[in-house]
């Protein structure tokens, strides 16, 4: 240890003053970004997830809107007129008759939409803000 030279660096106050600044800069950037990390959820709003293969490996086109389970949808809004009601699902306009994977819409009412899948129905209730 007795071989190492003291390295003895001099900076004038102008600069010493810009690299306190930017030393103080940097660790506010890093602990913004370690806060923002620790609580950031991905909300993709009902659209696919954008690294999901489009196409399988034997060259058929993945469909993922079919794998949609009830859990999934979320009733967004509906619009009532006089050519009948249409709704928001997972961000897709539907009206009655539409299908949204593998649930058909059987009816839009001004608070519910009704779902049918096979032999099973389901209602779609519309979240009223508080």
């Amino acid at each position: 240890m007795k071989n190492f030279k003291k390295l003895k660096i001099r900076f004038s106050r102008r600069e010493s003053v810009s690299l306190m600044l930017a030393l103080g800069l940097l660790g506010i950037g890093l602990n913004a970004a370690a806060e923002e990390n620790e609580g950031f959820t991905y909300n993709d709003n009902g659209k696919r997830d954008p690294f999901w293969e489009l196409v399988g490996p034997e060259g058929s086109i993945n469909n993922y809107e079919n794998d949609l389970l009830l859990t999934d949808l979320s009733l967004q809004g509906i619009m009532s007129g006089s050519a009948g009601n249409i709704a928001m699902i997972n961000g897709k306009i539907v009206r009655a008759s539409d299908k949204i994977g593998q649930y058909l819409v059987k009816e839009i009412t001004d608070d519910w939409v009704v779902l049918e899948k096979g032999q099973q129905v389901f209602k779609l209730k519309l979240k009223k803000e508080e």
